[in-house]
């Protein structure tokens, strides 16, 4: 068996270990399994929403998306829920703009159209367009925006209309337990052990920096424990909520614009985030591309065209996977361990529910900090770092790599155009692939 498994994963190829790629699946599972609650906030803006069915689903459609992309491409990068695009929906259906079976029938559609690019290989095209700076320096974007997010959800620094961003307040025992946190994971991933001559870094740092702190949590009074550890009347909430898609509804021209938001923000969210990761465990080639991106786009758009069946949003390919990444997984038997343990949820949902945010956001201060160690392998020539670092800028005061991302290649072309001007030399000037890329990005803001 173990055997049969090192062959199909290539994990020895991989300079890992079948231990190594289950411990990182559920490192991957403890820091995204917040989507779970994240989810059920954001659509209790829906007026008579089943809201545990909105977790089961949720639950239900993630494991079977990660599993898939753990069997398909062999890569560790999990499948989970788009963050920003929850709230959005909900507003809609809330708004009137439209029903709820009519905004998951817009995500349907768009991950249909998704399937379709994939499939032409066209998103492959644009991947590869992007330049290898760009590509190399998006995991430092991505590791500014993680260790943000999991600063804030530490509850270690706060914002405010006047002082701007300032130091929590340490009285609180959230952001205590965060502290105590975020040192306990410094400690686990950075400090070596020696016993007897032999020095030993610890296997699942993250892991179980998370199960500590969350234990830790139960006497401050910041992990609430649950009545009861299974889930109650799962199949009739998941009836509540599934198979309520309105294709023909959605089918309308004023919805054209919003069909083209949820597309282009899994396109290029999955873009960057699937670079980053794939860098961070040395997948990509000497160009700078990665292979597997094919197989990749193919299980993420049929991941979202599962999840609108579910009433799930856009589903897409989560920079929380960098955390398993971080712990040692570089392969697709991680995303089984991390999508059978979401399959678990929804018999053991409340057990899940308990992890504080403190727990998590301590984790993901140091899977940042990880994902910011690559940035070693960029050129500092000024020309080309240029783009780059505008990309890390914005991504860090507008928390949104997406559109660090469109702003670097913005500057990465206009720098191109004016020095091809100035030096007479044409080879300066981006390929046309880049041109293309750089004004499909522009309907991001646009739309």
């Amino acid at each position: 068996m173990k055997q049969k498994l090192d062959s199909y994963f290539k994990i020895s190829e991989r300079g890992s270990t079948i231990g190594t790629e289950l411990i990182g699946g559920a490192t991957t599972f403890a820091t995204m399994a917040y989507i779970l609650a994240y989810m059920v906030f954001s659509m209790s803006a829906v007026p008579g929403i089943n809201l545990t069915g909105v977790l089961l689903c949720t639950a239900l459609v993630t494991g079977i998306a990660c599993i898939a992309m753990g069997l398909f491409s062999n890569t560790p990068i999990a499948l989970a829920p788009v963050l920003v695009i929850p709230g959005l929906i909900a507003g809609w259906i809330a708004d009137g703009t439209c029903t709820y079976g009519q905004a998951f029938g817009m995500v349907l559609i768009s991950g249909v159209i998704f399937l379709i690019i994939s499939v032409g290989k066209i998103r492959e095209i644009f991947a590869k367009s992007l330049p290898k700076n760009m590509k190399v320096g998006v995991a430092g974007a991505v590791g500014f925006l993680i260790a943000r997010v999991g600063l804030n959800s530490c509850g270690l620094f706060s914002i405010s209309e006047g002082a701007g961003y300032g130091y929590a307040d340490m009285a609180q025992p959230a952001s205590l337990l965060g502290l105590t946190g975020v040192i306990i994971c410094f400690f686990l991933t950075y400090v070596p052990i020696k016993i007897n001559g032999k020095t030993y870094h610890i296997k699942g740092a993250l892991l179980i920096g998370i199960i500590l702190t969350t234990i830790i949590g139960i006497p401050m009074g910041v992990t609430v424990i649950p009545e009861s550890i299974f889930t109650q009347g799962a199949l009739s909430a998941i009836a509540d909520t599934a198979f309520q898609v309105d294709i023909l509804g959605a089918l309308k021209l004023s919805f054209i614009p919003l069909i083209l938001m949820l597309l282009i923000n899994d396109f290029f969210g999955t873009l960057g985030s699937g670079l980053a990761l794939a860098g961070r465990a040395n997948l990509l080639d000497e160009n700078g591309d990665f292979p597997a991106f094919g197989k990749v786009f193919l299980v993420d758009s049929g991941s979202t065209i599962l999840g609108s069946m579910f009433g799930i949003s856009t589903v897409s390919s989560f920079a929380e996977s960098a955390a398993g990444i971080e712990s040692g997984s570089r392969t697709g038997l991680t995303n089984i361990s991390t999508g059978v343990l979401f399959l678990s949820c929804m018999v053991f949902a409340p057990l899940f529910q308990m992890i504080p945010g403190a727990a998590t956001g301590a984790a993901l201060v140091v899977v940042g900090i990880s994902l910011l160690e690559t940035m070693v392998n960029l050129d500092y020539e000024p020309f080309e770092f240029a783009p780059v670092v505008t990309m890390w800028l914005v991504t860090l005061f507008m928390s949104d790599y997406v559109g660090g991302i469109i702003i670097g290649m913005y500057v990465h072309i206009i720098l191109g155009v004016l020095r091809a001007v100035c030096t007479q030399d044409k080879d300066y000037i981006p390929a046309i692939p880049e041109w293309v890329l750089a004004a499909m990005m522009s309907l991001y803001y646009i739309l």
